[in-house]
């Protein structure tokens, strides 16, 4: 059966609230950015001040996207130093 999209949803932002302690600010997800795929949802994110904002200087690096699989509703980091398919990729033969 699986996760539904709400359900990885909530996922993404408790993994989002346990980075933000970390991080010192507060993150959110950007639901307009969300990719839905065969193996599960892609989810963007950034900190509150910069979507209120748009100030570049409140905008934080490396925020790579999460992916959580539909599956088994695990979270996987992707990472920033490739374009995000390159990551989705391995997600693809699931």
């Amino acid at each position: 059966m699986g996760l539904t999209k709400t359900e990885a949803r909530q996922k993404a932002l408790s993994y989002l609230r346990s980075r933000e302690a970390v991080a010192g600010f507060e993150l959110v997800l950007l639901d307009d950015w969300t990719l839905e795929r065969a193996f599960g949802w892609v989810f963007f994110y950034d900190s509150k001040r910069h979507v209120e904002t748009g100030d570049f200087r409140d905008a934080i690096v490396g925020n790579a996207p999460i992916v959580i699989t539909k599956i088994d509703g695990q979270v996987h980091e992707t990472g920033t130093a490739f374009p995000i398919e390159h990551y989705l990729s391995k997600f693809e033969s699931w």
